[in-house]
C-alpha cells in the first residue's frame, strides 16, 4: 500500500503547474501576489501625481479668471448694467467649490484692483458699493477680505531690507483704507488696514495721506466744473468733506492757483528779458564780427545801432581795445557784466570798456 501511495504521488507531480515549480537556481522568482501588488502601487503613484497636476492646474486656471473679472469690472467702471452682467458671467465661468461660488477672491481682486488704477471719485464709491451687493457679500465677510487685502498689499510693516520695502503697496493700501472709510465704516476694519501701514509712517503722516486724498478728490470735481475760482460745488459730503471743510479747500486751492499764475508770469518775463537781451548781443557780435567787412573799409552809417537797439536805461559798453559792444538792462549788470568779464572780440578786461549811456 505504501508504494502505491509513493507511486500516486509521483505521478501528480508531473501535473504541477510551471508558477508552482520552484524557480531553477540563479533566477528571479516573484510571485503573483507582488506583482498586483506593484501594478496597484504604480496605479496610486499616477493617480496621486495626476491628481496633484490636476489641482494646480485647475487652481492656475481660477486665478486667471478670477483676474480676467477684475480687469473686466475695471472697463465697465461705473456702468451698473455692464457690471452685473459681468458679475453674472463670471461666475458662471469660473464655478462653484465646496463652498459656494469664488466671490471673495473675486470681491477682494476687484477691490485692490479699484484702488490701485481708478481716481478716487464719487464714481469710485458707487461702484465700490453697487459691486459688493451684486457678488452677494455680507459685512463680515466683507471684512475680512479687506483686511487680508490689506496684508497682501504690505506684507513687510516694518521692513529691513530694500526687497522688504520694494513688496510694499502702501499707496494702494491707502486709497483702499479711503475707499472703505466712506463705504464700509467699520471700526475694525479700519484699524486692521491701519496696522498694515509701514511703522515708518506714523498715525499723523496716515492722517495727512488720508486728507491729501481727499483734497485731491474734491479738486477733480472743482476742475471739472471750471476750476476753485467758480466756488464751491456739490459731491463733498459723499467724500467725506464737512460744508466748512470743502470751504477752505476752495479757499485754499484758490490761493494755491494765484500764486502759482504769478510765478508763472515771473518766469515768463525772466525769460523774455533773457531773450531780449540775446538778440541785442547778437547784434552787436554782428557789427563787430571781422569777417563781414574787411578792415580798411570805412564803418557807414548803416552799421551804427538805431536808437531803439538800446532801451532807455540800458547800458551800452563798448571795448575801446576792438570796438565790441555790449547791452546790458539797467539792473543786470551783475549778470552779464560782472568783475571777471572778458571782452568776447579781443580779451580784454572791464576796465578796457566805456559806458557810452553816460554820455
Amino acid at each position: 500500500a505504501g508504494g502505491a501511495q509513493g507511486g500516486q504521488q509521483q505521478q501528480a507531480g508531473q501535473y504541477q503547474y510551471y508558477e508552482e515549480q520552484p524557480a531553477p537556481r540563479g533566477e528571479l522568482s516573484m510571485g503573483k501576489s507582488n506583482v498586483d501588488k506593484m501594478v496597484i502601487g504604480a496605479g496610486a503613484v499616477a493617480a496621486l501625481a495626476g491628481g496633484y497636476y490636476g489641482v494646480n492646474f485647475y487652481k492656475s486656471r481660477q486665478a486667471a479668471l478670477v483676474n480676467e473679472f477684475a480687469l473686466s469690472m475695471m472697463l465697465y467702471w461705473g456702468d451698473e448694467a455692464a457690471s452685473k452682467a459681468t458679475v453674472k458671467e463670471y461666475k458662471g465661468r469660473i464655478g462653484p467649490i465646496i463652498n459656494g461660488f469664488h466671490k471673495k477672491d473675486m470681491f477682494k481682486e476687484y477691490a485692490v484692483m479699484l484702488a490701485a488704477d481708478k481716481p478716487l471719485s464719487i464714481t469710485s464709491l458707487k461702484d465700490f458699493e453697487a459691486n459688493t451687493k451684486l457678488l452677494g457679500m455680507s459685512a463680515g465677510a466683507v471684512s475680512k477680505v479687506l483686511i487680508q487685502a490689506g496684508k497682501e498689499l504690505v506684507p513687510t510693516p516694518d521692513p529691513k531690507d530694500p526687497w522688504e520695502r520694494q513688496g510694499n503697496r502702501p499707496s494702494v493700501l491707502g486709497k483702499l483704507m479711503w475707499l472703505t472709510e466712506r463705504v464700509f465704516p467699520n471700526p475694525t476694519t479700519l484699524a486692521a488696514l491701519r496696522s498694515r501701514f509701514p511703522k515708518s509712517y506714523g498715525a499723523e503722516v496716515i492722517d495727512v495721506l488720508q486728507q491729501t486724498l481727499t483734497e485731491q478728490a474734491y479738486k477733480d470735481i472743482l476742475n471739472d466744473n471750471g476750476g476753485p475760482e467758480n466756488g464751491l460745488q456739490p459731491g463733498f459730503l459723499e467724500l467725506g468733506y464737512s460744508q466748512q471743510e470743502a470751504e477752505e479747500c476752495v479757499a485754499r486751492l484758490v490761493e494755491e492757483n494765484r500764486i502759482a499764475a504769478e510765478e508763472a508770469a515771473r518766469i515768463q518775463a525772466e525769460k523774455d528779458e533773457e531773450e531780449r537781451i540775446l538778440n541785442i548781443r547778437k547784434k552787436a557780435w554782428s557789427k563787430n564780427d571781422p569777417n563781414k567787412k574787411k578792415e580798411d573799409e570805412p564803418e557807414s552809417k548803416d552799421d551804427e545801432p538805431a536808437p531803439e537797439e538800446r532801451e532807455e536805461g540800458a547800458h551800452e559798453y563798448e571795448c575801446t581795445k576792438c570796438g565790441f559792444t555790449l547791452f546790458v538792462a539797467k539792473g543786470r549788470e551783475f549778470k552779464f557784466y560782472g568783475d571777471d568779464f572778458k571782452c568776447q572780440g579781443c580779451g580784454a578786461g572791464k576796465e578796457d570798456f566805456k559806458d557810452n549811456s553816460l554820455e
